[in-house]
Parts: structure tokens; sequence; C-alpha cells
């Protein structure tokens, strides 16, 4: 199993970012989560796993 973290600092970036590993075999891990930055800016994270054959 592989094990990667997807960050942005946009949500539709964050989305073509989980869209596009979803079409190399990834799978999403439960829903994004929202980090409020120290700096005032908004980090967006997924969670994804990808399954060996």
């Amino acid at each position: 199993m592989e094990y990667v973290i997807l960050d942005d600092f946009e949500a539709k970036k964050l989305q073509e970012k989980v869209n596009d590993c979803i079409k190399e075999g990834y799978r999403p891990i439960g829903g994004i989560s929202a980090i409020n930055q120290k700096d005032g800016f908004i980090e967006y994270l997924q969670s994804m796993v990808k399954v060996a054959d």
C-alpha cells in the first residue's frame, strides 16, 4: 500500500490533484481537512492510498 497526503492553498487546485491521483489508481481516505495557517492562509489537505496489485 502506498500513502500520500496532497495539499494546496486553493480548494480547486487540490481537487485537480485528487482527480489526477484517482486516475493513477489512488483512492481518497475520508474528506478533506482545512488548516488555518498562522499567516492567514487556509491549507487544504487530502489523504490518499494506492493498494498494490
